[in-house]
């Protein structure tokens, strides 16, 4: 049974990696374990320096136990589908059938889509879309996202507007398809893997709100290029349920161009509960189909999804604690950050057992999968 928390949950969770606080463990957390003062901006590590090992290491325990405790964004997971029971039979059985998903503690599906014999119908999330014209795309100016309710909001610019710079605009010179990439790399604050080569990029993009700087674009919205349309962007939001349906786009081309401009909705297509179109059990990643279901077997669902539990456990926080220490200790080459002292054990006696500990923490933390016909 899924624990709710528990009084040894880490719960001092703020994330800011650029000031030494991660999802599982701080510098506060770091700093005690290995006995010495607080690391701040002026001591070496900085403050900075210990986030970023923070974040690698976090990545590292996501990867050996095959489950992450902070939130993640799986995209384009391809399913095949096989029915359970007849559709007939579907009110009373609840489902037609499922999907299993490679990762469990799902929290949000961004967008769901099924096989419908000659296309694929979206089927989850509050999502708008912007199809940029072959030609038009050029005189494109500005995409604007806005929260219900007049909140935060966020302007992309292209690529050469005054003030702006390659990292947080979207490059739209190199042909409507590149253009759609870039919207999503912006959008989702990545490294644009796919344009980069063309562009010159080297860094991840980043876009923050306009009147609040501490708030990101990626944590509200996500965007992906259509699978059948490349000049197409498909915009989810990541609020919960319905909610994102109250969201805007406003488009706006260049002085003089009036190709793109205009508005774009919102539109709510999720009916997910029991009786409705698809159900899941977040916990297992399982998406139960009943009233909308692919007519196909082979690679007939795309899911994408935020995975990851909501509660950090004492043991995750303790050993992502040592590891961190550990890898601190390992690039102390000059003793600088714990001196050697003949009455202490040595810095590689430490190293060794602050590592072990903490892979020892893992190992009894690993999610074991299990392939049933």
């Amino acid at each position: 049974m899924p624990v709710a928390s528990s009084p040894s949950d880490y719960t001092t969770i703020s994330p800011n990696y650029s000031t030494g606080f991660g999802f599982y463990t701080d510098i506060n957390a770091v700093s005690d374990m290995l006995q010495i003062p607080a690391f701040t901006s002026a001591t070496y590590p900085s403050a900075a320096q210990v986030g970023s090992v923070i974040k690698r290491i976090e990545g590292m325990v996501d990867e050996k136990i095959n489950r992450s405790y902070r939130p993640i964004i799986w995209k384009n997971e391809f399913k095949d589908f096989e029915f359970s029971r007849h559709p007939i039979h579907s009110y009373y059985g609840g489902y037609v059938g499922f999907v299993q998903l490679s990762q469990m503690k799902v929290r949000k599906i961004v967008s769901l889509k099924v096989w419908e014999g000659n296309t694929y119908r979206e089927l989850a999330s509050a999502q708008a879309s912007i199809s940029l014209d072959s030609t038009g795309y050029k005189n494109l100016r500005s995409i604007t996202l806005q929260l219900p309710n007049s909140g935060s909001s966020w302007i992309l610019y292209y690529t050469g507007e005054g003030g702006t710079s390659a990292n947080n605009t979207f490059n739209n010179s190199l042909g409507a398809k590149t253009t759609a990439q870039e919207i999503c790399h912006l959008i989702n604050e990545e490294f644009p893997s796919k344009t980069s080569q063309f562009t010159g990029a080297t860094v991840a993009k980043f876009k923050n709100s306009e009147a609040d700087s501490s708030i990101a674009i990626s944590d509200f919205f996500y965007a992906s290029v259509d699978e059948q349309d490349g000049t197409k962007v498909n915009i989810s939001s990541l609020l919960a349920g319905e909610d994102g349906s109250d969201c805007t786009i406003t488009l706006a081309d260049k002085s003089g161009q009036t190709s793109n401009t205009g508005s774009v909705s919102f539109t709510d297509k999720q009916d997910m509960k029991r009786l409705g179109d698809f159900w899941m059990i977040g916990d297992d990643g399982r998406i139960f189909f009943n009233k909308k279901y692919p007519y196909h077997n082979k690679n007939s669902v795309i899911v994408s999804y935020v995975a990851g539990d909501g509660r950090v456990p004492s043991t995750v926080h303790e050993a992502t604690t040592k590891l961190v220490a550990a890898e601190l200790i390992r690039h102390d080459d000059q003793t600088i950050l714990i001196a050697e002292t003949g009455s202490n054990i040595s810095t590689k006696e430490k190293y060794d057992l602050l590592k072990a500990e903490g892979m020892a923490l893992i190992d009894g933390k690993k999610d074991l999968v299990y392939m049933l016909d």
